[in-house]
């Protein structure tokens, strides 16, 4: 009752205008591909210069590959960020197919199997670090991707924010999918066990206070930070949707926190 209590909340406080921001042309281009595995848990997956993932397939038990998040459309994943520390909220976000426009250009530096994004908001008030590492599979097991986001409040004063990680996911490039979730995983699947999903496990959150929910999207598009979503649920949903991972933050001056997020075949 609790976590449903929060989750109404959190919903609701999203329907605080948003400060406009033009839209600029996205960024779906693979930049940096990595591979893993043989056989079966051959897994691939490849990250933009932004640090979204535009790309993401696997071996199946059939032997068949599978794309999960470019294949029925360009990807629609990443990260988003909405500033709720004053009244008018600010958003921030960027999808690969959508960009609020209001970001610096990031730098991506590649090192062995993983790659390191940062990016500051154009306000100067956030500074987003992304390490996304490639966790090797084996022909036993599918390899996955590890994304961690560090998040600094750049400003002398104590901030709260919501960082979501959503991806529409599209199993067997296909935009008929079996979604549901768990307090921290979220999974989509092409249905009645035709053929293998992909997850989204959030790490836990320690820090008091702070929490983190799961969502299934009823709706393909990425939920824009700080408007009301309406989409959102917490049961088995059947259809084009996407998986969301929400972190509600109290960040200090100059302090960094970061979370988690992982994919993985399934």
């Amino acid at each position: 009752m609790l976590k449903l209590s929060i989750a109404l909340f959190m919903i609701l406080s999203f329907s605080t205008l948003v400060s406009a921001q033009p839209n600029r042309p996205p960024d779906d281009a693979c930049a940096f591909t990595f591979s893993s595995g043989t056989g079966h848990g051959l897994t691939q997956y490849c990250v933009t210069n932004n640090g979204n993932i535009a790309q993401f397939s696997a071996i199946g038990g059939n032997g068949l590959a599978y794309e999960f998040l470019n294949g029925a459309r360009a990807a629609i994943e990443g990260y988003g960020l909405c500033d709720t520390t004053t009244p008018p909220f600010t958003a921030y976000w960027d999808f690969a197919s959508s960009d609020s426009g209001n970001w610096n250009t990031a730098t991506a530096v590649k090192s062995g199997n993983s790659v390191k994004v940062t990016r500051t908001t154009a306000d100067g008030v956030w500074q987003l670090t992304q390490t996304i590492t490639n966790s090797g599979g084996s022909k036993f097991f599918f390899g996955e991707a590890v994304i961690t986001m560090a998040i600094k409040n750049l400003t002398n004063t104590d901030r709260f924010l919501i960082l979501d990680r959503y991806a529409n996911i599209d199993a067997g490039s296909s935009t008929l999918n079996d979604f549901d979730l768990t307090q921290t995983t979220i999974f989509g699947l092409v249905p009645s066990g035709n053929g293998p999903g992909l997850s989204s496990t959030a790490v836990f959150v320690t820090t008091p206070f702070d929490f983190s929910l799961a969502f299934v999207n009823k709706v393909p598009d990425a939920p824009i930070p700080c408007q009301s979503h309406g989409n959102f649920t917490e049961s088995f949903f059947q259809g084009d949707g996407g998986v969301d991972q929400d972190f509600n933050l109290e960040i200090k001056p100059g302090q960094t926190k970061t979370v988690g997020v992982i994919y993985r075949p399934m």
